[in-house]
C-alpha cells in the first residue's frame, strides 16, 4: 500500500503528478484548498493537496542498468560505523502500531473502491482520469461512478462516429440532472423573486447581481424589497446598490408590510426579495420566514448556497428550507474553493436546478448562468467556472 500527498497549483496538475508517480490505478481518497508555498502574491493564491493512495507497487521509472549501477555504488561503498545524520529517528512500537492501522484503514478504503464496483476495470483511461477529478472535486462516489458509466456507454453507442471530449459527454449528463433554468412565474405582468439561505451566503449581494442584469441587459423595471431588518448594515447595503442602480427601494418588516410594498410595486416587471439569513438547524425560525415567502404564493424562490460549505451543512439546508418551495438553487463563492461537488450533490438532492453561479464580489460582473460545460470543464479539467 503506498499512500502519498501531492500539492499543487492546480486538480490538473496534481492529477497529472498522481498518474506519473503512482500509475493510472492510483485512487483519489481526499482533497482540499491549501494556500501555496512562496512569497509575494503567490503566498495568497489557493492551490490543491490531494491524498492518493495505490494498492500495489508504483510504477518503475528507473531502468535495469540504472539499478546495476546503484547496486555497484553501494557495493563499493565501505561500511559506515556511524548512523548517518539523514536517518530518521528510531520509531517506537506505539508509533508503529498506530502507522500500521492508519494503513490498514485506508487499504480498506481502497478496497471497497474496488469491491463496490467503483472502479471498472474496462474504462478507458480517459475515463478513469475523469472519475478521479469528480472525487477529487469532492462528488460523491456512488454519484461519480453512475455519471462514468453513464458516459461510457454513450461513448459505446457513438463507437462509430467522431470521438466526444469526456467534458462535451459529462455537460449533457448535467444538463439533464442539475443546470437549468426554473420556469418564470409571471403573475400581473410581473415577476417576484426572492432569495432565500442561511447567513453569509451572500444574498444581498447576488439581487443586487440580479437586479442589475435585468435593469441594465435587460431593460426591466426593477424593485428591490427587503425583510432583513436584523442587519442594519444589510438593509443599508441594498439601498445603497438601488440608489446606484436607479431602482425603487423599501423595507418590509413584517409579512403585512411585504404585501403593501408587492401592491406598491404593480408596475414594475421584476421584484427581488431580500431576506434574512436563517439556520437550517432552526425551524421555528424557517417557519417565520414562510410568512413572508413561499413558493406557491406567486413567488418564485431560489435557495441561495455558499459552494465554500461542508456537504453536511449544505444538505442540511437543502433539507431544513423545503417548506418554503424552493424552486432553484444559486451557487455562490465558486471563486473561493477548490470543490464544486458538495454544492452540485445539494441540488441533486433538492432535486432543483441550478440556475446561477457567482464568482466574486464585483456588480453586475461576478454572476453568470450556470452553463453544463462551464462546470463539466471545472468538474473534469479542474479549471475555474468564472
Amino acid at each position: 500500500m503506498h499512500l502519498k500527498r501531492f500539492r499543487a497549483a492546480t486538480m490538473d496538475e496534481a492529477l497529472r503528478r498522481i498518474g506519473e508517480e503512482l500509475g493510472p490505478e492510483a485512487v483519489i481518497l481526499h482533497t482540499k484548498s491549501v494556500p501555496l508555498a512562496g512569497a509575494g502574491p503567490l503566498a495568497r493564491r489557493q492551490g490543491v493537496e490531494v491524498m492518493a493512495a495505490l494498492d500495489g507497487d508504483p510504477p518503475s521509472r528507473v531502468s535495469g542498468v540504472g539499478c546495476q549501477v546503484s547496486s555497484a555504488k553501494r557495493e563499493s561503498q565501505p561500511p559506515s560505523s556511524t548512523p548517518s545524520t539523514l536517518d530518521p529517528p528510531p520509531t517506537t512500537r506505539n508509533d508503529a502500531d498506530a502507522l500500521w492501522r492508519e494503513l490498514a484503514q485506508v487499504k480498506g478504503m481502497v478496497s471497497g473502491l474496488y469491491g463496490r464496483g467503483y472502479l471498472p476495470p474496462d474504462l478507458p483511461e480517459a475515463l478513469g482520469r475523469a472519475y478521479w477529478s469528480l472525487l477529487a472535486q469532492e462528488v460523491e462516489e456512488g454519484v461519480a461512478h453512475r455519471w462514468i458509466i453513464s458516459i461510457r456507454d454513450r461513448l459505446r453507442e457513438a463507437a462509430s462516429s467522431e470521438p466526444t471530449p469526456v467534458s462535451t459527454l459529462l455537460a449533457e449528463v448535467l444538463a439533464r440532472e442539475i443546470v437549468g433554468t426554473p420556469p418564470a412565474v409571471v403573475r400581473n405582468g410581473r415577476r417576484v423573486v426572492a432569495l432565500v439561505g442561511p447567513t453569509g451566503v451572500g444574498k444581498t449581494t447576488t439581487i443586487a447581481k440580479l437586479a442589475a442584469g435585468c435593469r441594465f441587459r435587460e431593460g426591466k423595471r426593477v424593485a428591490l424589497i427587503t425583510t432583513d431588518t436584523y442587519r442594519i448594515a444589510g438593509a443599508q447595503q441594498l439601498k445603497s446598490y438601488a440608489e446606484l442602480i436607479g431602482l425603487s427601494y423599501c423595507v418590509a418588516p413584517h409579512p403585512d408590510d411585504l404585501k403593501r410594498a408587492l401592491a406598491n410595486e404593480r408596475d414594475a416587471d421584476v421584484v427581488f426579495i431580500d431576506t434574512v439569513g436563517r439556520s437550517a438547524r432552526r425551524p421555528d425560525q424557517l417557519e417565520e420566514l414562510a410568512n413572508y415567502v413561499r413558493g406557491d404564493d406567486g413567488c418564485e424562490v431560489s435557495l441561495v448556497l455558499s459552494a465554500t460549505t461542508k456537504r453536511a451543512d449544505l444538505l442540511q439546508a437543502v433539507e431544513g428550507y423545503r417548506p418554503l418551495r424552493f424552486t432553484s438553487i444559486i451557487a455562490t463563492k465558486l471563486d473561493e474553493t477548490a470543490a464544486v461537488g458538495p454544492v452540485l450533490e445539494a441540488a441533486l438532492t433538492a432535486a432543483a436546478p441550478i440556475s446561477y453561479l457567482t464568482t466574486g464580489q464585483e456588480v453586475p460582473d461576478d454572476i453568470e448562468e450556470a452553463q453544463p460545460v462551464r462546470l463539466a470543464q471545472r468538474l473534469v479539467d479542474g479549471q475555474a467556472g468564472g
